[in-house]
């Protein structure tokens, strides 16, 4: 069954004109007039593969007390509840007003996932945050323009990214999960490889450099379909030296690029490097969660020894990520690798983690009480919330008095613990500090 979108809005923000947009006909009216549309309209549409139904709705206000503004009022009530997730849009280019947090208050009643849309915001730059919504809670605005196509892509993917959970998919290459291995030459990458696809798919050998370009392979997985890059090992800038090899570095980022989740392969008689940790930063840069699987594991004497300098090693090199996930394995001998794919699933589910408003808020009184921000300057810094709009990578959005005062220490400290307190290990974290204004000084 597909989703359903609901578009809501104050009259005259652009609702039809975004359901125009987003289905790719002109059904819907559109005039500069508010209170055109005033029943609901449903029409199916797909985003890349995904399908959807969308509904336009007639402007809720709560100006007028007629008849018609009632129906119309009602009608779009019906809509919100009918729907899986809000499009609830306000106009960039007009202050909010108290209409805007009255609406803003039901549609958070509701518990329905939201994208907030700032539109017409043509000719015009604005910055994430500018706009006064941080009180409604669904986090920064993504500002569009519906009647110039402006900022519809970016709108496209936040619905795609929201609607995962509902394994809304139709057909076979949009339900695969996309890994990609990286690792230093000759690690073991393809070795793996073909002990996922249970063939010799993958040119192996002693010799470093077999692997060139990335190509995107498939199998399954415990019933699950999985789309799978072997990588050209990564040596350090200064022994690239060809072009072929640059390329073939460069083919290998791309492929992460595409990936959901990778793995970073090293060698266990070699354990983990600098180079291990440069290529790990790379990966955390890119904003994909990973894990580490330690190869050749069964050449390994002394595994104890060997065990505890590995992890040591990465706590030292990658400590922004936590406590990594790390898979013991030999791909040669098929050993360890229903672990390795156990925590990959694991780590999956961990990414797809969207942490309520609620949630949050009760996590950040608890570790200010524990350890509160230092005055700056006699002046007393106050967090005062936090949200997360989105996710891959988990993105928070902090609310401050004075965000400029918070010292860097004091952000990796709120980063650390909302890593540990919700099991964030091995998924890049991105947190944005804003200003915040009193949310009530618009209804004056």
């Amino acid at each position: 069954m597909s989703e359903k979108l609901a578009i809501i809005g104050k009259p005259n923000v652009g609702k039809s004109t975004l359901f125009n947009r987003l289905i790719g006909k002109k059904l819907a009216l559109v005039a500069n007039e508010p209170g055109i549309t005033r029943d609901y309209r449903v029409e199916k549409f797909k985003i890349k593969d995904y399908s959807y139904e969308l509904i336009d709705t007639a402007g809720i206000e709560d100006l007028s007390f007629d008849d018609i503004s009632r129906i119309t009022k009602l009608s779009s009530i019906n809509a919100i509840n009918k729907s899986d997730i809000i499009l609830f849009v306000i106009d960039s280019r007009r202050s909010l007003t108290s209409d805007d947090f009255s609406l803003a208050s039901l549609i958070r009643k509701s518990g329905k996932k939201v994208i907030l849309i700032a539109n017409k915001c043509e000719g015009r730059s604005i910055k994430q945050g500018e706009i006064d919504s941080s009180s409604f809670g669904f986090g920064n605005p993504l500002s569009i323009s519906s009647e110039h196509n402006l900022g519809i892509s970016e709108l496209q993917n936040l619905i795609i990214e929201n609607s995962r959970s509902q394994n809304n998919f139709e057909n076979i290459k949009d339900k695969r999960k996309k890994i990609t291995i990286l690792g230093r030459p000759n690690s073991g990458k393809s070795t793996l490889i073909n002990q996922l696809l249970n063939e010799k798919r993958q040119i192996v050998g002693p010799q470093a450099g077999l692997t060139r370009d990335s190509i995107p392979l498939f199998f399954e997985w415990d019933s699950t379909p999985y789309q799978i890059w072997d990588t050209a090992g990564i040596r350090k800038k200064a022994k690239i030296l060809d072009q072929a090899e640059k390329l073939s570095v460069m083919s290998s980022l791309n492929a992460t690029e595409e990936s959901q989740i990778v793995i970073l392969m090293i060698d266990s008689e070699r354990g983990f490097e600098k180079q291990d940790a440069t290529i790990g930063n790379i990966i955390e840069t890119e904003g994909k969660p990973f894990i580490i699987a330690v190869n050749k594991w069964d050449l390994v004497k002394n595994k104890k020894e060997r065990k505890k300098n590995i992890e040591e090693k990465v706590r030292e090199y990658l400590p922004q990520l936590g406590n990594m996930s790390i898979s013991y394995i030999s791909a040669k001998k098929k050993q360890g690798i229903d672990e390795l794919m156990s925590l990959l699933e694991k780590l999956d589910l961990i990414c797809e983690k969207r942490l309520s408003t609620s949630e949050l808020n009760n996590f950040l009184t608890q570790t200010l009480n524990k350890h509160p921000h230092p005055n700056k300057n006699g002046r007393s810094v106050k967090i005062k919330y936090i949200t997360q709009p989105k996710i891959r990578p988990s993105h928070f959005v902090v609310f401050s008095n004075y965000p400029s005062y918070i010292k860097d220490s004091y952000k990796r400290y709120l980063i650390n613990e909302i890593r540990k307190k919700f099991n964030l290990n091995g998924v890049p974290i991105r947190m944005d500090f804003r200003g915040s204004d009193n949310p009530y000084k618009l209804k004056k």
